[in-house]
């Protein structure tokens, strides 16, 4: 902590907190450094000051931001949910009062889902958007956010579909030392896997990487690694299930680790799912949050039994 007079032309660029004495009481002014009597605050204003009346002040060092850590919880889960919506982009996308409404083909629920990422309601809007679009409208909430907001779905009538959690680690970089197939966009052997065919043009919204582990000319492993802001979101990992219990799951997420550009990594898995789930801890993987899916029952159900 300094005192009056101490900021010197090296502490230009710092980000600092000043306690200035304007003589009718104390004031505070956030900002980093434009000159030794200004800062630019977050709103991107100029505020100047007399450096004579400064009684305190110092520099905000940044905490460093890791998988697991940062800004408030609340405020890492809306800044990761809306990074795991930038890999998995919907056809149309409406942002309404803190809801993302997403729709387009197929039956992956992420892009057929109204996002919440507020406090608002806006049950009656969504229901609205995705009836007028032959969609059954699904929410997709995070259950420790949005407790009221999922009683009250309950209470008129949206059934839990699924619950899956978001798993997430710090990403120290890897190698492997076996063979794999990479490419910039998903072959139809990939594609055939898990019948993927349908979502094609979803997947290829967000650059991505797409792996194969073969055995001979057959595909028995897949997954998909894309990157948004800083994260690596790691999806689609399958692996053949004549081929299971051999080691291939934790192959396939190696290499996807390995191919991965960013410096967190996150991945989705249903929470019922515990094979899963034991072998991402076993990697290191931590549970960020659950989410859940929401949606009222219909005669043309487009829910299935996975999270992405």
């Amino acid at each position: 902590m300094g005192q009056s007079g101490d900021i010197r032309d090296s502490d230009i660029g710092k980000k600092v907190t000043i306690r200035l004495n304007d003589g009718d009481g104390y004031r505070d002014v956030v900002g980093h450094l434009t000159a030794i009597n200004s800062v630019k605050n977050r709103h991107g204003q100029i505020v100047e000051f007399d450096p004579s009346k400064i009684h305190l002040w110092r520099e905000i060092i940044a905490t460093p931001r890791t998988a697991t850590s940062g800004a408030p919880l609340s405020i890492r889960i809306y800044e990761l949910e809306r990074a795991l919506n930038k890999t998995w982009s919907a056809k149309e996308e409406v942002e309404v009062g803190g809801w993302i409404f997403r729709a387009d083909i197929g039956i992956t629920k992420r892009a057929n889902s109204a996002l919440v990422l507020s406090h608002e309601d806006q049950i009656d809007r969504a229901i609205g958007w995705y009836r007028e679009r032959n969609l059954n409208p699904t929410i997709h909430l995070i259950p420790t956010l949005h407790q009221e907001l999922d009683e009250k779905l309950n209470n008129r009538g949206f059934r839990e579909s699924m619950d899956a959690l978001v798993m997430v680690k710090d990403h120290q970089g890897s190698e492997v030392d076996f063979e794999y197939e990479v490419s910039d966009s998903p072959s139809k052997e990939w594609l055939a896997t898990q019948g993927d065919f349908e979502i094609a043009q979803l997947l290829q919204r967000s650059s991505a990487k797409y792996l194969s582990l073969k055995n001979g000319e057959k595909v028995i492993a897949v997954g998909r690694v894309a990157n948004a802001d800083d994260w690596a979101v790691l999806t689609r990992i399958w692996v053949a299930p004549e081929f299971r219990g051999q080691g291939l799951g934790r192959k396939i997420l190696s290499a996807l680790e390995a191919e991965a550009n960013s410096s967190k990594l996150a991945l989705q898995v249903a929470s019922a799912n515990e094979v899963a789930i034991n072998l991402y801890e076993s990697f290191g993987y931590q549970i960020h949050h659950q989410y859940r899916f929401r949606a009222i029952p219909q005669r043309i159900d487009l829910l299935q039994a996975e999270c992405c």
